[in-house]
């Protein structure tokens, strides 16, 4: 069993609305470690936000910032990184993230995603930003599936609350589950996403 201070570093894969972010931030603040959100560190770098970037320089820009902030994430141990949805796609992404820390995956069905996210138009990809509707959502997660079956470990989100699904990634990491501190207004309860 992994203790908590031999606590090398985690990183969150899956599907938008698989709750990564949620999930990371809870995480961390369990073990004390610093949490890294990927989408959030590219919009500080660019100064606008993912769908802003994918907008105005095209999902290629994007995807090499990304490259570039995974390189940056990886070069400091101890880090909970939660990568945006289509981070896990590429090889090079899945060799720099599971050289770093055990990679798990978020997995999330298409009815829980369109139940979490049904209005958010933050989201360059999700269907009602100019893509097809819950089917759309569909082939994407067939799509990414196979990369995302490539992470260490899958634990499904569905039904769970963030702290459920908290304390499953650290029991299956070896961390056992490491109670929440107590913090007033955490996301704990909440559902992931």
């Amino acid at each position: 069993m992994m203790g908590r201070r031999s606590f090398r570093g985690l990183v969150l894969v899956g599907f938008m609305g698989s709750g990564k972010t949620s999930i990371g931030r809870e995480i961390s603040g369990r073990l004390g470690a610093e949490f890294l959100d990927l989408d959030d560190r590219i919009e500080r770098f660019a100064g606008m936000s993912v769908r802003e970037i994918f907008a105005t320089r095209g999902e290629p820009a994007f995807r090499e910032m990304e490259r570039e902030a995974i390189r940056e994430a990886v070069s400091v141990a101890g880090r909970v990184i939660a990568t945006g949805g289509g981070a896990f796609q590429t090889e090079e992404n899945r060799r720099l993230l599971k050289g770093y820390a055990p990679v798990v995956f978020l997995d999330v069905t298409p009815g829980g995603v369109v139940s979490r996210l049904p209005e958010d138009r933050t989201r360059p990809l999700l269907p009602g930003n100019g893509t097809g509707g819950e089917q759309e959502i569909v082939n994407m997660i067939k799509a990414r599936r196979p990369a995302y079956e490539q992470a260490d470990l899958t634990v499904k989100t569905d039904g769970s609350t963030v702290s459920m699904v908290a304390d499953q990634v650290l029991e299956r990491i070896g961390c056992g589950p490491v109670q929440d501190s107590g913090r007033e207004g955490s996301e704990g309860e909440g559902s992931p996403g």
